[in-house]
């Protein structure tokens, strides 16, 4: 299991269900913790972070997941950090965390602090 936690910063809706019964979120986060490259990494309970901020009552189920914006590193604020192979599982998004470009995976390390968050793209109904 990853040695590693994400500190959720805001959860936006970009599509709401008056366009379509599939919705889309945009969640922003940061990464602390010491990464695993075997075991990768997960920001848990996506779903009730999206049900959390709608407070409309309704359960979320996503339908997929895709990487957003690239993070930067707080200590070379130019320098990117990306996800690579985001993926559900359960109610987690799982992916590897890339460092300088969006296929080179982070040594196993510390996660450097970002001065910009990480953004997941997340696809999911409502009912």
């Amino acid at each position: 299991m990853a040695l590693t936690s994400g500190t959720v910063h805001t959860v936006n809706t970009l599509q709401s269900d008056a366009v379509t019964s599939v919705q889309v979120a945009n969640v922003l986060f940061t990464m602390s913790g010491t990464y695993d490259q075997s075991a990768n990494s997960s920001l848990v309970g996506v779903p009730t972070l999206i049900q959390n901020s709608r407070r409309n009552g309704k359960t979320v189920t996503m339908i997929g997941v895709m990487p957003g914006n690239a993070a930067a590193k707080a200590s070379a604020p130019g320098t990117i950090m990306g996800l690579k192979t985001v993926a559900i599982s359960s109610a987690d998004v799982t992916f590897e965390i890339t460092d300088g470009d969006f296929t080179t995976e982070l040594a196993a390390a510390a996660i450097p602090a970002q001065s910009r968050p990480f953004a997941i793209l997340v696809a999911f109904t409502e009912a």
